[in-house]
């Protein structure tokens, strides 16, 4: 089972989140220190663990209300796509605070039965392994003769059918 962090939006994608976050790199400014103090982009903090049953996630989500996250399974359940945010009154002002986060799971999970559970600013996700079965041997018999004709596949709407 693997699960790995991945950023669209980033050519170093999982190299070090927190890298390039800093005000200065090489003397000069990031796009993190222009960017808008209205808005800031966290990136909340995550467990994984698994057993031989079982994988959980447990991702740090404090003050982040569940209306007002969304998780969801993409590419055909390979990954997993986690949007939220937060909306914090300064004294004047609010700033809001947003994450994004996609998360590679292996195809060895049932994905088909994650669940989620929000507790104390803590969102658990938990899905089970896919049972592994046995090889099976399967022997399979020989008959004397001519092997069948392939089937005729059924021509694409549109395309004239050979005569």
């Amino acid at each position: 089972m693997s699960i790995s962090f991945w950023n669209p939006r980033s050519v170093f994608a999982g190299f070090d989140d927190d890298f390039f976050n800093t005000p200065t790199f090489l003397g000069v400014p990031s796009l993190a220190a222009r960017a808008d103090d209205q808005l800031r982009h966290s990136s909340p903090r995550y467990e994984v663990t698994e057993n031989e049953k079982q994988f959980r996630l447990a991702v740090d989500v404090p003050g982040i209300k569940p209306d007002n996250m969304k998780i969801e399974l993409e590419n055909e359940g390979c990954v997993l796509h986690m949007t939220g945010a937060r909306k914090v009154q300064t004294d004047t002002s609010f700033e809001e605070y947003k994450f994004d986060k996609r998360f590679t799971l292996g195809r060895d999970l049932d994905t088909s039965k994650i669940t989620a559970h929000m507790s104390d600013g803590v969102l658990v996700l938990t899905a089970p392994k896919k049972e592994i079965l046995p090889p099976v041997n399967q022997q399979i018999a020989i008959t004397v003769g001519e092997a069948p004709a392939l089937m005729d596949e059924t021509p694409y709407v549109g395309e004239k059918k050979k005569t």
